[in-house]
């Protein structure tokens, strides 16, 4: 297959991608900066667990 033969093949292909719309798009990001943020609080919350823990372990 020649480069040219796979670059007009890329562009027939892209042009049957059905793309998000705007409003798609900005529930998306929400969603996962929402996501991103649970993620980091209940990891914080373990951490901050752990270190008291390993903390009390440590003091004696």
């Amino acid at each position: 297959m020649s480069p040219f033969q796979f670059l007009k093949e890329v562009r027939e292909e892209l042009s049957r991608v059905t793309w998000p719309g705007k409003e798609e798009v900005i529930e998306a990001t929400f969603g996962v900066v929402v996501f991103c943020a649970f993620v980091a609080v209940y990891f914080w919350v373990l951490d901050l667990f752990f270190s008291n823990v390993l903390e009390l372990i440590i003091a004696k």
